[in-house]
């Protein structure tokens, strides 16, 4: 079965959790002995990273108001990919796992016109062009339903794009619902956020995230830790990382705090490094590479995710879990799930300094043993990709 892996972009040394998510799934269904081809914009990995049979790439060249203009841009995409595709061996299956800049009109292109369609859905982007349900002016939440032009301001569009957004949410709600067979999302919160623009959750096959392992960290799931805090993840304000140092700055604890993040919003970035500049206890690390990210974790005494967005179960928090790490996360509606996790504790306050100064000073002080569940965790990855590829036949023999 030769399947298609589709995803916004590679998984690179800054790859976020969609693209770590599809490089688990390229190597666990091959090593299930499917043929795995992986689709998606910019240069592929080096060739020692690359987990897929083939890596078939598209130019990167995105609008920055996209889904303004989107089916000029849908079109071009979905010319480049049908060339690519009609020397190249027939596809079982297409997995979308993102797709919010090449788009979805090379689905309907003939290699790809009868072929079976599944998705998961990693983020908000089938509803929110920018992803995140997030308003950029003032970091609130924003919702499914929100009027298209309230998409506008966040995208830095023209009033004029105000249609091409609102047909660019509808054909996303309409694909979803049509030509989508199976779907998976990673929150239970997501789920509902997405049924209420309309998708429907009739071919939800799963509605939590399942990531994998790395192999080679299963000996530091034995290993001590707790020397400072970890701040990890993307550099962004809905991430959080100012909220945190708001809180640590009031807070008389020595503990360092490791800050390692991804790089995403250069301004912002620059902003709080400037903050932390003359305080002695933050340390920011030089990018990691996922392998580095394993020995980084598992020598902390929590991990802190003061995230100000409905974040789809960060995949920072499930490793740190799985290596015994307590997790001190903002309690936004997506993440309350996390609490069924004895590890995990919310935060409830979660835009609040003095809140996450609590929150601070608790697991500065946290001396509770570790309890690892990396080989539950793996365990329960490989289940879920097995039972993916039962869905896979299901859906090419029907």
């Amino acid at each position: 079965m030769r399947i298609l892996l589709v995803t916004h972009r590679f998984a690179g040394e800054e790859a976020g959790g969609t693209e770590i998510l599809a490089d688990d799934l390229a190597r666990a269904l091959m090593a299930r002995g499917l043929d795995v081809a992986w689709l998606a914009a910019g240069d592929p990995p080096s060739p020692q990273r690359r987990t897929a049979a083939e890596y078939i790439s598209v130019p990167a060249v995105f609008a920055r108001d996209y889904p303004a203009g989107w089916h000029v841009q849908d079109a071009q995409q979905a010319a480049r990919i049908e060339q690519l595709l009609a020397s190249r061996p027939a596809v079982d299956l297409v997995h979308v796992l993102h797709f919010s800049r090449i788009g979805l009109a090379f689905l309907d292109t003939a290699p790809l016109r009868n072929v079976p369609v599944i998705a998961t859905l990693t983020d908000y982007t089938a509803v929110c062009p920018d992803h995140q349900l997030l308003v950029r002016s003032t970091g609130g939440q924003c919702t499914s339903t929100a009027p298209s032009t309230g998409c506008l301001g966040c995208l830095g569009a023209p009033t004029a794009a105000a249609g091409d957004v609102e047909s660019w949410r509808a054909r996303n709600v309409v694909w979803l619902n049509r030509r989508v067979r199976a779907l998976w999302t990673q929150t239970p919160h997501q789920a509902v956020e997405l049924a209420q623009a309309g998708v429907t959750v009739d071919k939800m096959v799963r509605d939590r995230a399942c990531y994998g392992l790395p192999a080679s960290w299963q000996s530091l799931a034995e290993s001590g830790g707790g020397e400072y805090l970890l701040f990890l993840g993307r550099c962004s304000p809905e991430k959080g990382l100012h909220i945190l140092l708001d809180a640590l700055a009031d807070s008389p604890t020595p503990l360092p705090l490791l800050v390692a993040t991804v790089p995403d919003d250069a301004a912002y970035e620059e902003r709080m490094r400037l903050v932390t500049a003359a305080d002695r206890r933050v340390r920011w690390l030089p990018p990691l590479s996922r392998s580095d990210v394993g020995p980084v974790i598992a020598g902390a005494r929590a991990l802190l995710v003061p995230s100000q967005w409905w974040e789809n179960h960060p995949i920072v928090a499930h490793e740190a879990r799985a290596l015994g790490v307590p997790v001190w996360s903002s309690a936004v509606p997506s993440m309350r799930h996390l609490a069924d996790d004895e590890g995990v504790h919310l935060v409830e306050q979660y835009a609040a300094p003095a809140s996450w100064r609590q929150a601070i000073d608790a697991a500065a002080g946290y001396q509770e043993p570790r309890v690892p569940s990396f080989g539950r965790r793996t365990s329960a990855f490989e289940a879920f990709v097995d039972e993916m590829v039962s869905v896979y036949r299901k859906e090419v023999t029907r």
